[in-house]
């Protein structure tokens, strides 16, 4: 297999699979509430619904960065505003998240394997994601999926503990 299509194979893995770590991003969405996602347990921390709003908008960024447009923070912000959102609803916040990374996983497959080895960006900036490779990238980003689908996981046990 060629490393662009192992790369969309760990990308699905760590939305939709089952990643080596534990649960899928999916999975652990799966039984969530609209009222759990949208409370907030822990002050002055993000809620579920924040998160996912946080995942889509970065993958989103990631699909832009390997279409061949200039590196730049998500066209929607890092942190979306969630209140922007809620009338569209806890299910279809979910699912635009979802559609976001089938169609990033169809464009991993399809990105010239020459080009993974090319940097994103002119120079290193860590919290824009630049000066890595595309590869580097794109495994940052299933990182990222990890490191939040934790912080889903804490949150919504620390909820279904007040049922």
């Amino acid at each position: 297999m060629d490393r662009a299509n192992e790369l969309a194979k760990d990308m699905y893995n760590s939305v939709f699979g089952n990643p080596w770590h534990g649960l899928s991003v999916q999975k652990i969405l799966e039984d969530i509430t609209e009222g759990q996602a949208f409370s907030e347990p822990v002050s002055n921390a993000h809620n579920i619904c924040e998160i996912v709003l946080h995942l889509w908008a970065w993958t989103e960024e990631i699909i832009s960065r390997l279409e061949g447009n200039v590196p730049a923070e998500p066209s929607v912000g890092d942190w979306p505003n969630a209140e922007i959102y809620e009338e569209e609803g806890w299910v279809q916040i979910k699912n635009i998240y979802f559609i976001a990374v089938e169609k990033l996983i169809e464009v991993i497959k399809n990105f010239p394997e020459k080009k993974l080895d090319e940097l994103v960006g002119n120079m290193r900036d860590a919290p824009l994601g630049t000066g890595i490779s595309f590869e580097s990238m794109v495994m940052g980003l299933i990182q990222h999926n990890a490191y939040h689908a934790g912080q889903i996981a804490i949150l919504k046990k620390s909820l279904q503990k007040y049922k």
